[in-house]
Parts: structure tokens; sequence; C-alpha cells
């Protein structure tokens, strides 16, 4: 088990690709030093639902909301005030047109 775990960062580690739709096929093509054999063990179907959920901008998003509800909540308040705001002069200044 702790080969296979040793095995899965190394190869993580040597896998940097931009996210598209096939991924792991992209993941597969840059790793160089892994046998054929290992290809068949380690990158199978569970690895490649790892990945595909792992890089999905879903999931993410989700990360980034869960490691700082903080900064989204505060984000969002921002977002909203900024639309009210915007609300509310497009009302002022349609009420002065029909003035």
């Amino acid at each position: 088990m702790a080969d296979s775990i040793k095995t899965y960062l190394k190869i993580a580690k040597d896998a940097v690709v931009e996210p598209e739709d096939r991924l792991e096929d992209k993941i597969i093509d840059r790793i160089s030093h892994i046998d054929e054999k290992d290809n068949e063990e380690l990158l199978d179907d569970n690895f490649r639902d790892f990945f595909n959920k792992n890089n999905s901008k879903p999931y993410i998003l989700e990360q980034k909301i869960r490691t700082h509800p903080g900064a989204f909540a505060i984000i969002s308040l921002m977002i909203m005030g900024m639309i009210a705001i915007t609300a509310y002069f497009a009302k002022m200044v349609l009420v002065a047109d029909n003035k």
C-alpha cells in the first residue's frame, strides 16, 4: 500500500498539465518513467475518476469556498452591494427622465 502511495505521489509530482476534457490521457502521456505494467495497475478507473473529480472547476471552487468561507461571504456581500447601488442609481435616472 505504501509503495502504491509513493508511486501515486511520484506520478502527481511529474504531471503538471492544464485541466481539459481528457486530463488523465495528458497525464499518462507526460509520465515517462512508468512501465507499461504499472500503467495498467496504477492508472485504473479509480485513478482516472480521482483526477477528473479533483480537476473539475466546480470541485476546485467548492474547495476554495470550504477553506476560506469568510472571504467568500465578504466577496458575495460586496457584489450584492454593488448590484444594489447600481440598481438604485438606475432607478434614480429612470425616475428623473420621466419627470
